[in-house]
């Protein structure tokens, strides 16, 4: 074991905090040749992390030798640690949705991360169960962003999803000939949610594939009456360069 917190570590958390009940499952996405940002993330995170406190989910997606060889070791020396490999890239969306409902989760919180996510505090998952247990209402955690997206298609692919539920767009002050869709969500590098949400939503939407996955999340959650807070203490998001930046992908939400 690392050592970080102390040998009871599983219980005094659960203590402080039982409305996160630990372990938490911690899902991580690694893509290509960039197994330095893997090797990153898992340094981070078990330096700043007891093992004990979480289960790890690693997708991998078109990954070369090197960032296996990484994981391996980590999951020999500390056991807590399941793949979901694809050969191929499928893209962020659908792997994330094969790591949560291949084998659906247990535990009662949730946390996503990106592979550029870097882990600098040793009480980041304490601070996130204090806060968890003064604000047993919120439903997610993350770095609080709003976007203002014109037009009509993205509203009309909302109003087609399983999710919506009639609740009116919130709309962007500005000239009524250009109307735009304001939605607040958690930046998709790092958050936390409770299961039970991803449950209910059966997140993620199935037509999603890379981009735009957390304000279209953010919007699910709001459909649903579902509190969102800031949460950033301990942890750098989109701590590198963007990979495959051009791809298709990306760059569309359909």
């Amino acid at each position: 074991m690392n050592g970080v917190v102390s040998a009871s570590a599983l219980i005094d958390l659960a203590k402080l905090s039982p409305s996160l009940a630990p372990p938490v499952t911690i899902c991580v996405l690694c893509y290509g040749d960039h197994a330095p940002l893997a090797r990153r993330f898992l340094s981070s995170l078990y330096s700043n992390t007891d093992s004990r406190l979480f289960r790890l989910r690693i997708g991998l997606n078109e990954v070369v030798p090197a960032t296996c060889d990484a994981i391996a070791s980590y999951s020999e020396e500390y056991g807590n640690i399941e793949v979901f490999p694809e050969a191929r890239n499928i893209f962020k969306s659908p792997m994330m949705r094969r790591m949560f409902w291949e084998r659906p989760i247990e535990t009662r919180w949730t946390i996503w991360c990106d592979d550029d996510a870097e882990f600098i505090r040793k009480d980041w998952l304490i601070r996130l169960a204090q806060r968890i247990e003064v604000q047993p209402h919120v439903a997610m955690w993350g770095s609080i962003h709003y976007c203002d997206i014109p037009g009509m298609e993205v509203p009309e692919w909302i109003r087609r999803a399983k999710w919506y539920l009639g609740i009116p767009f919130e709309m962007q002050e500005g000239p009524e000939e250009d109307p735009a869709v304001r939605i607040l969500f958690c930046e998709g590098g790092f958050w936390a949610v409770k299961t039970s949400v991803l449950r209910a939503l059966d997140w993620p939407d199935p037509r999603l594939i890379q981009s735009c996955e957390d304000m279209m999340l953010g919007e699910a959650l709001r459909q649903s009456q579902f509190a969102i807070e800031d949460f950033q203490y301990g942890v750098l998001i989109n701590h590198a360069k963007r990979r495959n930046p051009t791809a298709r992908e990306v760059t569309t939400l359909f």
